[in-house]
């Protein structure tokens, strides 16, 4: 099969209960909605199955589940984010695009302290307008 390099434009996620273990799949597709990669993330220790490619063209991965938050962020974060396979090598990749350095997208704690704080607006009371004294009257 030849190597994949493309950008993942949907993903789609479910937890099962398989035999005594509960695993969560992530499934990435393309722009043509193509099923690019299928990924399970179990709860198992120890070395996983390596990369693999079914006659479809589907590549299957195997993560440990404490990994799923992290992918997922960066679906729904990143933009954009590609699969990159190479079946010579058996390596596959869900990786971000270029980004410029630097970019925090205001999430980094450092973007909270270099806002220049405002100043506290002042208060100010209005007095009560003073009733213009009245004239008296000379007494005659």
């Amino acid at each position: 099969m030849p190597s994949i390099s493309t950008q993942v434009t949907n993903y789609q996620y479910e937890f099962r209960a398989i035999n005594s273990e509960n695993a969560a799949f992530l499934y990435l597709f393309d722009a043509q909605n193509k099923l690019l990669c299928m990924a399970a993330f179990v709860e198992r220790t120890g070395e996983l199955p390596g990369p693999r490619e079914n006659l479809h063209g589907t590549v299957f991965l195997s993560f440990h589940k404490r990994d799923l938050r992290d992918v997922i962020d960066m679906l729904r974060n990143e933009k954009p984010v590609m699969f990159n396979w190479s079946p010579e090598n058996r390596v596959a990749q869900i990786t971000t695009g270029p980004e410029p350095v630097g970019e925090e997208e205001g999430k980094h704690i450092a973007s909270f302290f270099s806002k220049a704080k405002q100043p506290p607006k002042k208060r100010t009371i209005k007095k009560k307008a003073k009733k213009p004294a009245e004239r008296k009257k000379p007494v005659r």
